[in-house]
């Protein structure tokens, strides 16, 4: 068993000594009361007229009962009952019951017997009520009237000895229940109170109290404790994660989640600990990819400026030799002419290379202003829907966009962000290019296989653009039924010079992730629905602290903003076409 903590043991003396201040007042007050109450209730005075009253209870149950039996010597005195008695007359016996039972409200029914059988015998006509009515039988024997004699053998005793001139009334009688029930209870509380009398009270009474008020205490003090430790254990096993998760932060480990459950402060404190451990996260995550880009910006220039300086006069070499050889050897003149062509077609695809680092390498920061990024897209999806369509009329491998069929899916509603729209312009097409040379790609891997006809064109496959809003952020998917790309790159896709494609400069798509995270947003590389791949941008909500974030970073980073190199270009370079250059797909 674990032993409790200190924080466990102050929340439960807490809770022992707000018990047990009410309680032990309670106690004082109640010896008190009990006190009073047993000077003032034991007195022989009390008994006395206890028992006077209970002699006046008895008298009256007493005359109740008496005078059911005046009642009933009354009814067999009377000269017409003892006559229709002996006469053996059932009819007008019957009669006469009837007459005495309606006569007599408290009788309830009456019965003539003749040595134990049955002569006459008629009710009230309702049934005693037992919860409200006490019944009293009382046997008389009913004298022959004056002047009747008996009939001739009538006086014959029978074979049990019985007098057969004899006749017996029995009469029950009814009274309301409530004075003897009554008697009853003031004879229990009336013995009660004085056995409690004979004995020593004083002592009794402490005695009997004093261990039910200590059972009392020691009950309270055992559940003030358990309820204590219920109480607080919850509480301090979760402030123990959280105390626990920070062993692990302070050692730069920021992967690590407490998870809290519950809806109280504790829990809240554990949420708000995650939410900063995954801002810091992303934002470590940020730092060292600017870092790094910033490390690879200058690698990009210096490589540029290494590479840009000899070009020039490299073809001006070749083309000069070209131009003064004045032979007639057509072999060695058509050596000349291929070194020509070939010369300039290498120097032109360095120029190219030349130029994408020199894009790299000035790459400015994202300017961002307050705006609608549902409103962003539909003008993307218009102007991209503008180039696809000039792209169908030429039906050419390098019109991209007119070769795939090009989706936007934007909700109607506003999605407030942040964004440098140039910017954004740019990264997303980027990454619809890049989806589209990848299928472009797989079509020329595959000849004759996979591509869907239209007319004036083949068309490669699909790219989809959605957005939708979840939780403090925005989200941009960008899907293609392309071939996707292998998750054993996935991770270092983004990273300068890493391409798969054949003529890619692995630039791309690190520019795309400069300017995603510039936005104080991230970007992933998924498989997509559609069966190629997915790029998932998050872009935070106007006014969440993300938003905030990459706001207060960009208002800082003004200041601090050096050109890139000698003879740099403006912050926001012109790119041909309004087009980043393209990166790995």
């Amino acid at each position: 068993m674990r032993i409790p903590g200190r924080t466990e043991r102050r929340v439960v003396a807490a809770i022992l000594v707000t018990a047990l201040i009410p309680l032990v007042a309670s106690i004082v007050v109640a010896r008190t009361v009990i006190a009073r109450v047993s000077a003032t209730a034991f007195q022989p005075e009390f008994g006395v007229h206890l028992d006077s009253a209970l002699g006046v209870y008895a008298e009256l149950a007493a005359a109740i009962k008496q005078g059911m039996r005046s009642e009933a010597d009354a009814i067999v005195a009377a000269d017409p009952l003892r006559e229709a008695a002996f006469t053996g007359d059932a009819q007008r016996l019957d009669a006469e019951l009837a007459r005495i039972i309606a006569a007599h409200p408290a009788l309830v029914s009456l019965r003539v017997e003749r040595c134990g059988d049955l002569v006459g015998a008629r009710e009230r006509g309702r049934p005693v009520d037992p919860a409200h009515e006490k019944t009293l039988t009382v046997r008389k024997a009913i004298a022959r009237a004056p002047g009747h004699a008996a009939a001739p053998g009538e006086r014959a005793p029978d074979d049990g000895g019985c007098d057969g001139d004899a006749r017996t009334l029995v009469a029950t009688f009814a009274a309301p229940s409530a004075r003897f029930d009554e008697l009853d209870a003031a004879q229990a509380f009336a013995q009660a109170y004085h056995a409690l009398e004979r004995e020593h009270r004083k002592e009794y009474l402490d005695e009997s109290y004093g261990d039910a008020f200590a059972a009392l205490l020691g009950a309270t003090i055992l559940l003030a404790i358990l309820a204590g430790v219920l109480v607080a254990r919850p509480v301090v096993d979760r402030i123990a994660r959280l105390a626990a998760a920070t062993r692990p932060v302070a050692e730069g480990d920021l992967s690590v989640r407490v998870g809290l459950q519950g809806d109280d402060e504790v829990a809240d404190l554990g949420r708000a600990f995650d939410r900063m451990l995954e801002e810091l996260e992303g934002s470590r995550a940020r730092i060292e990819f600017l870092k790094r880009m910033g490390e690879w910006q200058k690698m990009a220039r210096h490589l540029a400026h290494e590479i840009k300086n000899p070009l020039t006069p490299i073809q001006l070499a070749v083309e000069e030799c070209h131009r003064r050889y004045a032979g007639s050897d057509p072999a060695y003149q058509r050596l000349l002419q291929t070194t020509l062509e070939v010369v300039e077609e290498e120097v032109g695809t360095l120029r190219r290379l030349v130029g994408e680092f020199s894009n790299f390498a000035r790459l400015p920061r994202a300017e961002l202003e307050p705006s609608d990024l549902a409103e962003f897209l539909r003008e993307q999806g218009e102007r991209f829907a503008a180039i696809e369509e000039a792209g169908r009329e030429h039906a050419s491998d390098e019109a991209l966009l007119g070769r795939v069929d090009l989706e936007f899916d934007v909700p109607d509603v506003p999605m407030p962000a942040a964004l440098d729209r140039e910017m954004l312009r740019r990264a997303l097409g980027n990454i619809v290019r890049n989806a589209a040379q990848a299928l472009r790609d797989a079509q020329r891997a595959a000849p004759g296989g996979g591509a869907r006809e239209r007319p004036g064109a083949v068309v490669w496959g699909s790219v989809r653009v959605s957005a939708r809003s979840e939780g403090q952020c925005h989200l941009i998917a960008i899907d293609d039924d392309g071939p996707g790309i292998d998750p054993a790159v996935r991770d270092s896709v983004f990273d300068p010079y890493v391409t798969t494609r054949y003529d890619g400069t692995g630039l791309g798509l690190s520019i795309v992730k400069k300017i995603v995270v510039d936005h104080g947003g991230t970007i992933d590389v998924l498989e997509s629905p559609l069966g190629g791949a997915r790029f998932v941008i998050r872009l935070p909500r106007a006014g969440t602290p993300a938003a905030r974030a990459a706001l207060g970073a960009e208002a800082f980073s003004d200041g601090d903003r050096a050109p890139a190199s000698e003879g740099a270009a403006p912050t926001r370079p012109a790119v041909r076409g309004g087009q980043a250059p393209r990166g790995a797909g």
